[in-house]
C-alpha cells in the first residue's frame, strides 16, 4: 500500500483520533427496518428464534465472519479494534492471495478491502472474489486514502462494492454499516437454515407418504396373492347373501365357475336339509354377532354335495361378510366310518368282556377241578410207592415216580396258570412298597434251596420304595431269583447280584447272575407263555414264570428287560415308579441304618 507517505492522510492515524474527531455522523434509518445509533456496539442483542412460523425448529446461528484485507499490520489492528465490539469473528488477511485463500475456507458477512496493495490490489482481488459463486454477493467495502478519483470510485462500484470509504474513518459509521451487513448475513443464514429444515420436513413427509402408499400396495398385493393362492375357499359376500368375490378354489372344488356362483343367492347351493340352519347363522352374523363356525353340504355342478366348514366374520360398516371355508368331505366320511367302527368296537368289547368273564370262570373251574384229581393221583402214587406191603419191581417203582412227577408238574402248571389269570383280571391297588422288605421275605421263603445250592447272593441296599402291589413285587423277585438259581451249570455255584439305580421318578432294579445266559434272539420270546429254551429234564419249570413277571410289572406301570448272551450270564432289570420320595431323599443314611439293623 502506497499511502504510507503522509501519515496525516492515513486511513486511521490512530484509534483515539478517529473516535474523538470533531465530526458527528447521524446514520439514516436502515432500509431493513432497523436503525443503529453511532457509538453503540452495532449488535442489537440479536436472538434467533428457536422455532419459525412454519413450526420448523432452528438452531442458534454462529457468529458471522468479517474479513479485513490490508497489507499493513497497524491498519489491520485499528480496524479490528473498531469492529471487535460487534462480537463477531474478525479474520485478517495481509494480501489479496491470502484473502482468496480465506474465502475458499469460509463464508463472510462483509469484506473490508484496501485498494492499494502490492502484487494484487483491491480491484483485482474484488474481481476474483466476484468470480467465485459463494462470494459473488458478499458485501465489499473499499477503504483507501489516496485512490479517491471518480474513476477509481466508479471502478470499485462496478466490481460490486457496496461502499467506497475514504480515510479517516469514523468508527461508529463503520460499525453501523458492518452491523447491517452482519444482520443481513444472519437473516440470510437463518432463511437458508429454515429453508433446509422445511425441505427436510417436506422430504420426510413425502417419503412417509410414499412409504405409506408402498405399504398399502404391498399389503393389497399380498392380500390378493393370499386370496388367489390360498388352498382354502375364501370369499366376500354381501348382506343380501350374494358372493362378491371368490378365489379360484371354489370353482375347483364345486365345478361351478366364479360368475355362476355370484349370479345366485348362496343359500340356493346349500343342501335343503341344511338351509334353515345356514340362514339362521347368516342372520346372526348380520346382526353383529362374533365370528362363527358352522358346517353344511354344498351343491356341486354334477349334482353331488360336498361338506364345507364355514368360518364367517361380519363387517357391518361395509355390509359385508368375510368367509373362510374348507372342504371337509373326507373328514366327514372318516367320522362316519369311525362312528361305525366305534359301534362295532363297542359290540366286540361287550362280547369279549362276556367271553372273558366266562373264560375266567371256566379257568377257575378247570384249575380247581383238575388240581383235585391230580393231587389224588400224586398221593396214591406216593402211597403205593412207599407202602410197606406193596411189592413192585424196579420198573414198577420207576413208573410210580414218573406218575408222581407228572402229577406234581401238572399241579404246578395249573397253579401258575391260575396266578396268571388272577394277575390279568384283578385290580391291583398300588401302594408304597419297601423293596428291601419284599426281597427279604422272598429270600427267607427259599432259604432252604439257597443253602442246598450253596448260592452266594449279594444285595446292595437300599433298594428303595416303589409305588406298586406288594404281593406282585414279591412274585417278581421270587421268579427272578428262582431263575438265577436254576439256570446255572450243574458244576457251578450260583452267584446273584441285586442292586438298584435311583432315577428321577423311578427306580431301576437289577437281578444279575453268572449262569448259562440267553441268546439275543430269544430276549423277547422268553417273556411269553409256555416259552422254554431248554428241555424239562435239563431245567425243570412250567415256562410261565417270566410271563408272570412281565405281566405283573406292566400292570404296576413299569418296564422290564434284560442284558444277556450265551455263557455270559443274564442281567434282568425292571423299573417301577418311585414311592414315598421323602424316604428316599437321604439314601446313604437309610443304607447305613439298614446295614446296622442287619448287623444287629
Amino acid at each position: 500500500m502506497n499511502d504510507s507517505q503522509g501519515s496525516d492522510e492515513s486511513t486511521v492515524p490512530s484509534t483515539e483520533r478517529a473516535l474523538d474527531g470533531p465530526r458527528r455522523y447521524e446514520p439514516p434509518p436502515s432500509r431493513y427496518g432497523k436503525q443503529v445509533a453511532p457509538g453503540s456496539n452495532g449488535n442489537s442483542s440479536h436472538t434467533e428464534p428457536s422455532q419459525g412460523a412454519s413450526g420448523v425448529k432452528t438452531r442458534e446461528l454462529p457468529k458471522a465472519n468479517i474479513l479485513i484485507v490490508d497489507d499493513r499490520a497497524d491498519k489491520l489492528l485499528a480496524l479490528e479494534a473498531i469492529l471487535s465490539s460487534l462480537g463477531q469473528t474478525i479474520v485478517k488477511a495481509r494480501s489479496g492471495k491470502d484473502a482468496l485463500r480465506q474465502l475458499l475456507q469460509q463464508d463472510f458477512a462483509a469484506i473490508l478491502l484496501d485498494v492499494s496493495m502490492p502484487c494484487m490490489d483491491g480491484f483485482e482481488t474484488a474481481a476474483l472474489i466476484r468470480k467465485r459463486p459463494n462470494s459473488e454477493h458478499t458485501p465489499i467495502l473499499f477503504i483507501t486514502s489516496i485512490s479517491n478519483s471518480e474513476n477509481n470510485i466508479a471502478r470499485g462500484y462496478s466490481l460490486g462494492a457496496v461502499d467506497y470509504m475514504l480515510t479517516p474513518i469514523v468508527p461508529g459509521v463503520l460499525r453501523a454499516k458492518i452491523s447491517v451487513f452482519v444482520e443481513l448475513f444472519k437473516k440470510s443464514e437463518l432463511i437458508k437454515q429454515q429453508s433446509e429444515e422445511l425441505r427436510k420436513v417436506e422430504q420426510f413427509r413425502h417419503e412417509k407418504a410414499l412409504a405409506d402408499v408402498a405399504d398399502r400396495l404391498e399389503t393389497e398385493t399380498r392380500r390378493n396373492r393370499f386370496f388367489t393362492l390360498s388352498l382354502d375357499l375364501l370369499a366376500i359376500a354381501s348382506f343380501e347373501d350374494y358372493f362378491i368375490q371368490l378365489n379360484p378354489v371354489w370353482a375347483t372344488t364345486l365345478g361351478f365357475d366364479v360368475e355362476e356362483l355370484k349370479s345366485k343367492c348362496l343359500i340356493e347351493f346349500v343342501h335343503p336339509e341344511d338351509r334353515a340352519a345356514t340362514s339362521e347363522r347368516l342372520t346372526q352374523l348380520k346382526m353383529g354377532s362374533a365370528p362363527v363356525y358352522f358346517e353344511n353340504r354344498y351343491r356341486c355342478r354334477d349334482g353331488s354335495f360336498r361338506w364345507l366348514g364355514w368360518t364367517a366374520a361380519p363387517f357391518p360398516e361395509e355390509q359385508l361378510l368375510y368367509i373362510f371355508a374348507r372342504d371337509i368331505t373326507e373328514r366327514k366320511a372318516a367320522e362316519s366310518e369311525i362312528k361305525g367302527l366305534n359301534v362295532e368296537l363297542q359290540r366286540r368289547i361287550k362280547s369279549l368282556t362276556e367271553l372273558n368273564a366266562e373264560l375266567e370262570a371256566f379257568g377257575y373251574s378247570i384249575s380247581h377241578d383238575l388240581r383235585a384229581p391230580l393231587r389224588s393221583i400224586r398221593s396214591f402214587a406216593q402211597f403205593l410207592r412207599e407202602h410197606p406191603g406193596a411189592t413192585f419191581d424196579q420198573e414198577g417203582t420207576d413208573y410210580l415216580r414218573r406218575v408222581e412227577a407228572a402229577a406234581k408238574y401238572m399241579d404246578m402248571l395249573l397253579l401258575d396258570l391260575l396266578q396268571y389269570s388272577r394277575l390279568n383280571a384283578s385290580d391291583l391297588e398300588l401302594v408304597p412298597v419297601d423293596m428291601d422288605g419284599a426281597l427279604r421275605d422272598v429270600l427267607a421263603s427259599i432259604e432252604k434251596e439257597i443253602e442246598e445250592r450253596k448260592a452266594r447272593i449279594e444285595v446292595r441296599r437300599p433298594l428303595g420304595w416303589v409305588k406298586a402291589h406288594p404281593a406282585t413285587v414279591r412274585q417278581v423277585f421270587y421268579n427272578l431269583v428262582s431263575n438265577a438259581l436254576k439256570f446255572v451249570p450243574a458244576d457251578q455255584v450260583p452267584q446273584i447280584d441285586i442292586h438298584a439305580e435311583f432315577r428321577p421318578g423311578n427306580i431301576k432294579v437289577w437281578v444279575a447272575d453268572r449262569g448259562i445266559g440267553i441268546a439275543p434272539q430269544f430276549h423277547q420270546k422268553i417273556f411269553g407263555l409256555f416259552q422254554r429254551l431248554h428241555s424239562h429234564d435239563s431245567y425243570p419249570g412250567t415256562g410261565i414264570g417270566l410271563a408272570l413277571v412281565r405281566k405283573g410289572i406292566e400292570r404296576m406301570g413299569g418296564r422290564i428287560g434284560l442284558e444277556s448272551d450265551v455263557g455270559m450270564g443274564t442281567r434282568f432289570w425292571f423299573e417301577l415308579p418311585e414311592g414315598q420320595p421323602e424316604l428316599n431323599e437321604n439314601r446313604e443314611e437309610m443304607g447305613s441304618l439298614l446295614s446296622a439293623k442287619q448287623g444287629a
